[in-house]
């Protein structure tokens, strides 16, 4: 059955249009919807999936209660949980373990993958657009915005604003 789910949304629900499409989004947004229920490992209501999102097989994704993931959203060789109250924008990436470059005798595209990063991101988050996080992040924060285009390195603190190349703390909330 799973295999049916990957197909079907890879092979279409994935293509269709954003959800602010009139008429045909809402449709899109349930297919997309129901095909992460059956694929990911946990799945929250009101879910968000929206267009051209890439996850591999879902089976390391679990997010909760009204979680919005943007689109073109992709995600590589991540373990994420994402908790309640979530918004990202379009093109994000969460990427996941790389090759090992220690040896400088060995190529590095013939190196071994690290193993896959898990990476938590608890209540009310919002991840601006094209933000990407990298494998040394492992957790972001309750209540913490990442700016569009940050490229986080490390933990986001809770209450916090993050943003820039390496992502650094702009200011908190609280």
């Amino acid at each position: 059955m799973r295999t049916f789910w990957m197909i079907l949304y890879y092979g279409f629900a994935r293509h269709l249009p954003k959800s602010t499409v009139p008429i045909i989004g809402a449709i899109a947004k349930a297919l997309r919807r129901c095909c992460a229920k059956h694929l990911f490992a946990q799945c929250g209501e009101r879910l968000n999936l929206e267009q051209g999102a890439y996850f591999g097989n879902g089976s390391k994704i679990s997010v909760g209660y009204k979680v919005s993931i943007g689109k073109n959203f992709c995600s590589h060789n991540r373990i994420i949980t994402m908790k309640d109250h979530i918004m990202m924008g379009e093109d994000v990436l969460f990427q996941g373990g790389g090759h090992s470059y220690d040896n400088p005798d060995e190529l590095i595209g013939a190196s071994s993958n690290y193993p896959d990063s898990p990476l938590e991101i608890e209540t009310d988050v919002w991840i601006g657009a094209r933000a990407i996080v990298l494998p040394g992040c492992k957790r972001i924060g309750a209540h913490s915005i990442i700016g569009a285009g940050a490229v986080v390195t490390k933990d986001v603190p809770d209450y916090s604003i993050v943003g820039g190349n390496p992502a650094k703390v702009i200011r908190m909330r609280k």
